[in-house]
């Protein structure tokens, strides 16, 4: 369905932003306070950042005219593999960084300071909160990214050619 050439620069834009998103996600994982979330969301606002440059570089990469729909699609595509690569990073910093996390009780690093609404799981919401920032957070930001983008960066906006991504 897609072209094989531009396979690579979505897994390697797709790895930069799961780094980007990853990093504050580890600084959060290891304070487990819930007044720290807001580094889920400064990684999440990261994420945004390296998926418009990733945008800004493909069209630059196409001559700064690349057509809206080829864009969006390799914007979108990006998007999905750092999604994917984010939630199994995610995965293994909570089983490696919270080793009780599968055992029988509370956990000694749940989110200190939850409110009530956190839930009373064994980390106070802190797996909710990772995953639902890694997939929810990373999905709008690269979506927001990849439909904003297309649309501002071309140089020629007066005709759009026909998508180079996707085999029609």
């Amino acid at each position: 369905m897609f072209k094989k050439e531009y396979l690579s620069s979505y897994i390697k834009w797709g790895i930069i932003s799961a780094i980007a998103f990853c990093i504050p996600m580890f600084i959060f994982i290891n304070s487990a306070e819930y007044k720290e979330s807001w580094w889920l969301y400064l990684g999440n606002a990261l994420f945004l950042v390296v998926i418009a440059i990733y945008m800004l570089v493909f069209n630059k990469d196409q001559r700064e005219n690349a057509s809206t729909q080829t864009m969006m699609a390799a914007g979108h595509i990006a998007t999905l593999f750092g999604i994917i690569i984010s939630c199994i990073v995610a995965l293994i910093a909570l089983v490696v960084l919270i080793p009780d996390i599968f055992s029988s009780g509370l956990s000694e690093d749940a989110m200190g300071d939850a409110p009530a609404q956190t839930g009373v799981g064994k980390t106070h919401g802190l797996v909710f909160f990772v995953f639902m920032n890694a997939v929810i957070g990373n999905f709008c930001g690269g979506s927001f990214s990849s439909i904003l983008i297309p649309y501002s960066a071309r140089r020629n906006q007066t005709k759009d050619k026909k998508s180079e991504v996707l085999n029609n």
